[in-house]
């Protein structure tokens, strides 16, 4: 049986970060445990680490050479999910949604109530057993404002008896998981952005023993899902020359398309632009120049029906060159989402290679006089 990972891989650091990132409740507006964990996770290699007042986490890690550039690279936290709206009578939860979520896949899934006091209750969203299908019941779509919580209680004293309160956040439940047998690919709900989250650890780990060529800004932003909301506080007073953003994007590889744009295990993607963000071309060529100098395989990604914080972070002072790496990922914003792992350790190997470049990279729009290309 072949060895999947080799020795000097960085897919166990990635994996390890994903596997207990994953773990957590966080969706947007409610992301205190996901923050514990960074935190933690980061402090032991950043020079500097601040929780700001929205709670983005920001760890630092300087160059050696004084007046180096500074390249900020972001990855969100929150999770697509929910708030109690109300508890009825007879105990069941109703919902409101936190970011985009997709009606149809809601029924029949397990979520997670966190209570203020940080416990975690199970419930189940409620869906009509077969037996009690009618053929217009069979044929529609519930909407999410007639969806509900089962918690197992019979009245709403119960559900206040428990702890719970109109506002708790309810994300769904879920661990990292392989699918079939050493396929490389897994599955869990908030892979998006928990994976772009350990892909930026696993970055600061590595320069751990030597300072990295360029001062490196990680952010770890809050409530990207409902707006980019987090970063764009930050992009008011953070400094630097380059900004990055590092999420996931939306794979059509799967028989539902035919022509895939995107696919797993094809590599990582080079922005050229989304919903948010035309990528600048000193990026592009960057980006791209990094990948061919060091063989990583990218995917080029034209993708309008998305947005990331690099969305935000462009207006950073008066405007800085910015775009985004991002890693494939099927059935975004639903509680199967499935990524290559492979597709991650070429992100890191893609933004390490890029920030070794970054001293000597031309950061202007174009050079007048000059015709080149991407």
């Amino acid at each position: 049986m072949t060895e999947l990972v080799p020795q000097n891989s960085v897919l166990p650091s990635v994996m390890g970060h994903l596997r207990a990132l994953v773990e957590a409740t966080g969706p947007s507006g409610s992301e205190e445990d996901v923050v514990q964990l960074v935190v933690r996770a980061a402090r032991p290699y950043a020079d500097s680490l601040d929780v700001d007042a929205f709670g983005n986490v920001i760890a630092v890690r300087h160059a050696a050479q004084a007046g180096a550039r500074r390249c900020i690279i972001s990855a969100h936290m929150d999770e697509v999910g929910f708030r109690v709206y109300r508890i009825d009578g007879d105990g069941f939860l109703r919902l409101e949604k936190l970011g985009g979520l997709d009606d149809r896949i809601l029924l029949a899934q397990r979520v997670w109530i966190r209570t203020d006091s940080g416990e975690r209750l199970l419930g189940i969203i409620g869906t009509r057993s077969a037996h009690l299908l009618g053929d217009a019941d069979r044929a529609s779509v519930v909407p999410y404002g007639s969806l509900y919580v089962d918690l197992g209680a019979s009245s709403r004293q119960e559900v206040l008896d428990m702890g719970v309160a109109v506002g708790d956040p309810v994300g769904f439940v879920g661990s990292l998981t392989e699918l079939g047998r050493q396929t490389g690919r897994y599955t869990a709900h908030a892979l998006d952005d928990r994976a772009g989250c350990a892909v930026l650890l696993t970055l600061l780990e590595r320069f751990h023993g030597t300072p990295p060529p360029v001062t490196l800004v990680l952010v770890f932003s809050v409530q990207e899902e409902v707006g980019l909301r987090g970063v764009s506080a930050l992009a008011r007073h953070l400094q630097g020359d380059v900004a990055l953003a590092l999420d996931m994007t939306a794979a059509d590889d799967t028989p539902e398309f035919s022509g895939p744009h995107l696919q797993l295990g094809a590599g990582p993607t080079v922005k050229m632009m989304d919903a948010s963000t035309q990528a600048h071309p000193a990026i592009r060529r960057g980006l791209l120049g990094a990948a061919r100098k060091r063989g990583v395989a990218v995917q080029r990604e034209v993708l309008k029906g998305i947005g990331t914080d690099a969305g935000a972070l462009q207006y950073l002072g008066q405007g800085v060159p910015t775009g985004a790496v991002s890693v494939v990922n099927r059935y975004t914003h639903s509680p199967v989402e499935v990524l290559d792992s492979r597709d991650l350790e070429g992100a890191v190997a893609l933004l390490e290679g890029f920030l070794h470049d970054l001293p000597d990279l031309d950061l202007r729009f174009v050079a007048l006089g000059e015709t080149g290309s991407d």
